[in-house]
């Protein structure tokens, strides 16, 4: 018998038995893994028309494709709305959102772009729950008044210049008064005659209100986006801005 022998059959295996069977009845603890990061700031904003053919579906549209760039999972999901506008090709991540949202149960879901367009609005307290995704809902102007406040972090009230001054600020009134936070846009605003557009932005027509955002008349920058395309023309800048107020409402 050698060495190696002796120490095949003695100490060292016996060690080396001893040590994995420890490990087997106590196995070490995990290492601590990094902590998750805090999700985003993921707002939830209802989108209200003071008038029919206000636009308020183009403005839900394109401020929740505007939430979603921002977005670590890159996608937004619409509630409510018109469900037949929209392009065919959808991004991954509204994909994968879409398949999320059939498991809730959501019946007519469509990807869309950066966005899933859903039209059971039922299901908005168990979509608002999952606080995976930005949302918007597309609330009728006709529908109730209540109808989304519950979840919202910001109400955004949509004018065309034809509705009246007054029934734009006694609706803001009505819900600031009841604690919600209130945006207004002015859609669809036609530039006064021989008033240029270097002070920052167009001006509301004759007999139409100011309000702190304001998107220009365009039919093309419009038709594109209610296809969930990013803002275009005039509404780049002031979606921009509706965007960052919505998630700084939400943090």
């Amino acid at each position: 018998m050698n060495a190696w022998s002796d120490v095949r059959g003695g100490g060292l295996l016996a060690t080396a038995l001893a040590r994995a069977e420890a490990w087997l009845l106590e196995p070490p603890a995990p290492r601590a893994s990094a902590p998750r990061p805090a999700p985003p700031p993921r707002p939830v904003v209802v989108v209200r028309g003071l008038a029919r053919g206000s636009g308020a579906s183009t403005v839900a549209r394109v401020l929740a494709v505007a939430l979603a760039r921002e977005d670590p999972v890159g996608v937004a999901v619409v509630v409510g709305g018109p469900q037949g506008a929209g392009p065919r090709i959808a991004a991954p991540a509204a994909i994968r959102a879409g398949r999320a949202l059939t498991d809730l149960g959501c019946e007519s879901v469509r990807p869309a772009g950066r966005v899933c367009l859903v039209g059971d609005a039922e299901l908005l307290p168990a979509i608002v729950d999952r606080r995976a995704w930005p949302v918007v809902v597309d609330v009728a102007h006709a529908s109730h008044p209540a109808d989304g406040l519950g979840a919202a972090h910001v109400v955004v009230l949509v004018a065309s210049p034809a509705v009246e001054a007054s029934l734009v600020a006694a609706v803001e009134t009505s819900l600031a008064t009841a604690g919600h936070r209130v945006e207004v846009v002015a859609n669809r605003v036609e530039p006064r005659e021989g008033k240029e557009e270097e002070d920052g932005g167009s001006a509301a027509s004759s007999g139409s209100f100011l309000a702190p955002l304001e998107i220009g008349e365009s039919r093309l920058a419009a038709q594109l986006a209610l296809a969930c395309r990013e803002a275009r023309g005039p509404f780049a800048a002031p979606i921009s801005e509706l965007a960052e107020r919505c998630r700084a409402a939400a943090r």
